[in-house]
């Protein structure tokens, strides 16, 4: 009887542990809009995780699943590609030709809807899956389910047309919409229109760039604002006041590929072990936000550096 009432209290213990740990996980989260709305607050100590494609590692990328993954392990945004089809329709697709992650080829402007619809998204290793191609709206419908925010990367050249999608969603608390690369806020204006004011923007800037100040330094006129930062040398001055950048904008920095962060990326932290020579430089150089293609281990790097 002894016996079985300690193993009785210990059970009880790890339930109630367990219970604290997930009620606790559960009522920490932000819904998308509050997470969005906390990015812009410079002086956070918080570092966000955006997933690049999804967790394409575990699903097709760009697809509903990676999505669905990504959200599951935790992250705070998950980025997209889109492209129009030859009817007139945005889905989500990176690459202009189908052959690379579909069952099909050719151009997606070449195809209706209904065609890519038939068609299969293949996985990392090449193999059909079961899944489809999701449209902009699907995918729109997904992010708010599951409470990512969803960042638009390559949606610039239907730029109206993804606000206007956006906004008719309700969902433009919900998303980070990607302008022309290395464009000023005036010539953004010229080429697409008024901005909406409540339309959280980022502009990618090549930090070799002459011009990068005066690019980031224009769109001090549009608030939300969030500033991708490409650099492939750490020495250049303009990555040095990258951190006083951080002062008026949220600063993104891919760990993705060297040539984005100068060697800082995240196969070097992950496979070379050097996590605090990769993850740790970027978010001491300014970043609060950083998009990977290893989000579950730079969520556990983060939180162990208190940074979650």
């Amino acid at each position: 009887m002894v016996k079985q009432g300690l193993f009785m209290k210990r059970y009880l213990l790890v339930v109630l542990s367990s219970s604290m740990f997930i009620a606790g996980h559960v009522y920490g989260q932000q819904s998308a809009e509050a997470r969005l709305n906390a990015m812009f607050d410079t002086k956070a100590k918080t570092v966000y995780v955006a997933a690049h494609r999804g967790d394409w590692r575990n699903a097709p990328e760009n697809s509903i699943l990676s999505l669905q993954w990504a959200s599951k392990e935790g992250v705070d945004i998950v980025e997209c590609d889109l492209k129009r089809t030859k009817d007139g329709q945005l889905v989500v697709m990176h690459d202009p030709t189908l052959n690379r992650t579909t069952t099909g080829t050719g151009a997606v402007s070449d195809h209706t809807l209904e065609e890519i619809k038939h068609l299969k998204l293949r996985a990392g290793t090449s193999h059909p899956t079961a899944y489809s191609i999701p449209t902009f709206s699907e995918e729109l419908n997904a992010a708010r389910e599951s409470g990512v925010v969803l960042d638009i990367d390559q949606g610039w050249d239907y730029l109206p047309d993804v606000i206007a999608q956006v906004r008719a969603a309700h969902q433009l608390n919900q998303v980070i919409i990607n302008v022309f690369p290395n464009t000023s806020y005036a010539d953004l204006q010229s080429r697409v229109g008024e901005i909406p004011e409540d339309a959280a923007l980022m502009i990618v800037v090549n930090m070799a760039r002459p011009d990068a100040e005066n690019l980031i330094q224009s769109y001090r006129m549009h608030k939300r604002t969030i500033v991708q930062c490409i650099f492939a040398d750490e020495h250049l001055e303009s990555v040095q006041q990258i951190p006083g950048y951080r002062q008026h904008f949220p600063i993104w920095i891919n760990s993705l590929w060297p040539d984005q962060n100068a060697n800082h990326d995240d196969d070097r932290a992950v496979d070379s072990g050097q996590p605090d020579q990769t993850w740790g430089w970027i978010v001491s150089h300014g970043a609060g936000i950083l998009q990977t293609d290893r989000p579950n281990e730079l969520l556990q790097y983060l939180q162990h550096q208190h940074l979650r």
